[in-house]
């Protein structure tokens, strides 16, 4: 492994990243802090210094936690609804801040966990493509030799051409 931040030789942390992403710490560590703001992912972790400008979440883990929270509070409300028949007003007034705070409270974890699941998922530990691909050889279209194929269209169909 490589020398962490301060000097020693780090070996790979025996943890389950999915829990420290729900608890927002690091997942390669488990220790350090993962947001430095609200939704702010550190840059570097504070203990084991990972790097993590390589990843991006982006608003994968805004549309889950807007799912779940909004499918969890319609269908309580529609059973209340057909249960009880409350007046809409009270409708309202419990479930537009149910809904919030549900959102607000479980956007951190979620990203949290995002972040482990593609820290998990990726082949080098983090975002973007692997060390050193495409800088081989260059083909003289500015392509590394290490770099796929460009992508071409479907065959043409019998009779074009």
């Amino acid at each position: 492994m490589t020398d962490g931040p301060t000097g020693l030789d780090l070996q790979p942390a025996r943890i389950d990243p999915i829990r420290a992403g729900l608890f927002c710490r690091c997942p390669n560590c488990g220790r350090g802090p993962l947001f430095s703001g609200f939704l702010k992912v550190v840059d570097r972790c504070a203990v084991c210094g990972f790097d993590f400008t390589r990843l991006n979440t982006g608003d994968g883990a805004a549309i889950f936690i807007m799912q779940i929270a909004g499918g969890t509070v319609v269908f309580g409300a529609l059973f209340v609804q057909v249960a009880y028949n409350p007046p809409i007003w009270a409708m309202l007034l419990v479930a537009l801040p149910l809904v919030a705070g549900l959102s607000l409270g479980l956007m951190r974890p979620g990203k949290g966990v995002m972040i482990a699941l593609q820290m998990r998922s990726s082949p080098n530990g983090g975002g973007g493509p692997p060390e050193g691909w495409g800088r081989g050889v260059e083909t003289g279209d500015g392509a590394g030799a290490d770099a796929p194929p460009p992508l071409r269209g479907p065959p043409p169909l019998k009779g074009e051409d």
